[in-house]
């Protein structure tokens, strides 16, 4: 039951939208707790509005929201965010942020915002003094096909083909396990895509960020990233060069099954894993074309896209900037 506080009137500063199945079940812990936590805050009951998300309603729940309040916070993975913030950005309203409570199993968007380390350690209480710290972060949005919105990266290949057998995993169990066993999902899905590979014809146009546009043909290659945040598969990619806020992607090829544990091997090592990226292909561009003839998969924001690559070709093109709100800089 969606639950709206009493006395909210035409207009709100904060309004909270939780993904009760996130978090195999914590997000049902934070709807019951917000209220305690934000009266403790000194913030009274009657300038929020709470709502639990509705399945394949959440854009049209936040456009709603927003249309009476200035801070909107959503509770749940990356998934559900970037369904929010694509309510965000057909709303109107470029005064308004929208905040993360980290629920879901990578919660990249989390990381890249100073966020999820705070969550971790000290859980809700420790979260919303942050967040009403009131600290704004542009953010870049990228218009798929004018068919979705991407917050935090796509892919295609061995990463697409990983997400798409994890979601079905993740559904079959109905989102009722842990974040921990949503890891080991994750890893099984892994190993069973290991022979995955981009089409033989599959290639990229690229508009890069000098003006000069590339065509590259990458068919045969495992994977093809593109990233619009500093993170990446839970963290296990930290490429130090992009930002969220720059109108530019940061595009990588990987042309070899090795480049993977490669990757987790150096995730905790940052300076190993900035060599190693700088040894793999990569550009930056303002706009991507991708066509492909064959067997391919698509993952969105960790979300496999079976209904986008209808086209056997896509277009992803800088729709411009939301506001979020983000934790205190790292020291």
């Amino acid at each position: 039951m969606n639950t709206s506080l009493p006395g909210t009137r035409a207009k709100t500063r904060y309004a909270f939208l939780v993904n009760p199945v996130s978090g195999s079940g914590r997000g049902r812990d934070v709807h019951e707790q917000l209220p305690a936590r934000l009266v403790s805050l000194g913030i009274p009951l009657e300038d929020v509005v709470i709502e639990k998300t509705t399945p394949g309603q959440v854009p049209e729940q936040a456009k709603r929201l927003l249309a009476s309040c200035s801070r909107l916070v959503v509770a749940g993975g990356d998934g559900t965010i970037g369904q929010a913030l694509e309510g965000l950005r057909h709303s109107g309203r470029m005064d308004a942020a929208l905040g993360v409570v980290p629920l879901g199993t990578g919660n990249d968007l989390a990381r890249e915002l100073n966020l999820l380390s705070v969550f971790q350690r000290e859980g809700l209480s420790g979260l919303l003094p942050q967040l009403l710290e009131d600290r704004i972060r542009p953010l870049d949005l990228w218009d798929v096909d004018g068919r979705a919105v991407m917050v935090n990266y796509l892919s295609f290949g061995v990463d697409g083909w990983i997400t798409e057998v994890f979601g079905r995993s993740r559904d079959l169990s109905e989102r009722t396990h842990s974040t921990t066993g949503n890891k080991l999902r994750y890893v099984r899905a892994g190993f069973g895509s290991l022979t995955r590979h981009l089409p033989k014809e599959f290639s990229i146009r690229a508009t890069l960020a000098d003006g000069t546009v590339m065509d590259k043909p990458l068919g045969g290659r495992r994977a093809f990233l593109a990233l619009n945040i500093a993170s990446y598969a839970s963290g296990l990619l930290h490429p130090m060069d992009t930002r969220c806020d720059d109108g530019l992607l940061t595009l990588f090829s990987f042309p070899r099954l090795w480049s993977y544990p490669a990757l987790l091997s150096t995730a905790m090592v940052p300076a190993a894993q900035r060599w190693l990226l700088r040894h793999l292909p990569h550009w930056h561009a303002s706009r991507l074309e991708v066509s492909w003839n064959g067997r391919n998969a698509l993952q969105v924001d960790g979300e496999g896209r079976r209904d986008l690559m209808d086209k056997n070709r896509l277009e992803v093109a800088h729709w411009g900037r939301v506001q979020v709100l983000a934790g205190a800089p790292r020291k």
